[in-house]
């Protein structure tokens, strides 16, 4: 009878600590935050060209988690094929990506990707920033860009590129 209850405890311990799923339907993605990791959805409903805030003038998702190293961001941009030539998703605030023509195809569970390793230049100080990945998917028409790095003026290593790819690998189309 001991052994019972203290697994129910167990169980229930556990699933109060589990992270459940959010749903946004303004992104058509859904994703399920991995421990330490927090979300913020911005810009406006539908389309996702219009909005405003301090990352874009559109909507999308960012994920943020504090590291010793410096904090880990992921950001995710929605687009159809029309919106993706806008300017303003090669922009996350006033970093700027620093477009490379060569980039390596990979996969999920969830999306097929283009993947682009380069640097953020900030707009401000017209300097050389963050080692960051922007990652390309498209799905049923639509197109995902997201941007992985990590507050550090280090390349990223491989122990925190990993922490950066769990994240990438909680988000899936609806």
């Amino acid at each position: 009878m001991k052994k019972t209850g203290l697994l129910l405890l167990i169980l229930f311990s556990l699933s109060i600590h589990a992270q459940k799923a959010v749903k946004s339907k303004n992104l058509q993605l859904k994703y399920t935050l991995p421990e330490n990791w927090s979300a913020e959805e911005f810009g406006g409903m539908s389309p996702w060209e219009d909005g405003n805030s301090t990352y874009c003038k559109c909507a999308g998702v960012s994920f943020s988690k504090p590291h010793k190293d410096g904090k880990m961001h992921v950001v995710v941009y929605p687009s159809t094929v029309s919106g993706l030539d806008s300017t303003k998703r090669l922009n996350v605030g006033n970093l700027h990506f620093e477009n490379m023509i060569k980039y390596d195809k990979t996969t999920n569970k969830n999306f097929s990707f283009e993947k682009r390793k380069s640097n953020f230049t900030d707009l401000k100080s017209k300097s050389k920033s963050y080692e960051v990945i922007r990652f390309q998917a498209k799905h049923e028409g639509r197109i995902y860009v997201f941007y992985a790095w990590q507050e550090s003026m280090n390349a990223l290593n491989s122990t925190n590129e990993r922490e950066l790819m769990e994240m990438i690998n909680a988000v899936e189309p609806l």
